[in-house]
This record gives structure tokens, sequence and C-alpha cells, in this order.
């Protein structure tokens, strides 16, 4: 098999798939919630009420929710699509990088949101510091502290 020959049994390969797809099972309700609310925001009556640079927000972080669900369904899309071509390791590589696009939107539709909520309600300049903050948790949490892990064990 393609998969075999790189070094990676079947069984790893299937452990790994199971894997992100529990991970995915994590991460898809949350955006899902999310856009759900960013949808129907157009249709409340105060949404009159926002700034054109609060629109523009608005639309951004609908925008980021998107591209985030779209590339949280690509690797079902595709395995279904290369169902049974034994190539495991290339859709799990997809899927992986995916995954991470997929958290980099997230972060950027959910801090935006934030941003949206808090402009709205307080205006400046709380509305830079918490957003600055959320960003930050985001970077740190999801980000940098794997990256540097991942840093110190290569050493």
């Amino acid at each position: 098999m393609a998969e075999e020959e790189r070094g990676r049994s079947k069984e790893e390969l299937d452990q790994e798939w199971g894997e992100l797809v529990e991970e995915h099972r994590l991460a898809m309700p949350g955006v899902q919630v999310l856009f759900g609310f960013l949808l129907i925001l157009p249709f409340q009556n105060r949404f009159q009420d926002l700034t054109t640079d609060q629109e523009y927000v608005y639309f951004s972080a609908l925008l980021c929710a998107v591209v985030a669900t779209v590339l949280l369904i690509t690797p079902t899309a595709t395995h279904r699509i290369r169902w049974r071509q034994q190539d495991k390791e290339a859709l799990l590589l997809l899927a992986t990088r995916s995954a991470i696009a997929a958290t980099v939107f997230m972060a950027a539709s959910i801090t935006a949101s934030v941003y949206l909520i808090t402009d709205y309600l307080f205006g400046e300049p709380a509305t830079a510091i918490v957003a600055a903050i959320v960003a930050a948790l985001f970077a740190g949490f999801w980000y940098v502290l794997p990256l540097a892990r991942r840093l110190r064990d290569s050493r």
C-alpha cells in the first residue's frame, strides 16, 4: 500500500485519522454556534445602529467563520471523494493543514465578534484592550505554547 511505503502502517494512519476526527468534533460545534449567531445578527432591530466600521468588523467575523467551516469540513469531503484510494497519508496531511488554518480563522472570527460587541457596548479604549487580550490568548494558548513545546522536543 502507498501509506505503508512511506513508513506508517495502516493501523497508525487509522489511529491518526480517528484522533483528527475527534478533534474536529470538538471544534465544529464552536464554529457552528458562532456562525449561527453571526447569521442572525443582521436581522436584529439594533443592527442598523452599527457604524460603518462595526459593519466591516461584523462582515470580517462572518467571512472568517465561513472559511473556518469550509476548512473544518474539507477533510470529510475529501475523504468521501478519495474513499478507498489508498492515500490516507496525503489525506491526513491535508486534514492537519486545514485544521490548523481553520483555528486561525476561528480565532479571527471570535476576536472580531468580541471586538464588535465590546465596541458596541463600551467603545474605545475598552474595545482595543479586550480585543488585544482575546487575540493574545488565542495566539498564546493555540500557537505559541504548542510551537514552543514542539521546538523544545525537537532539540
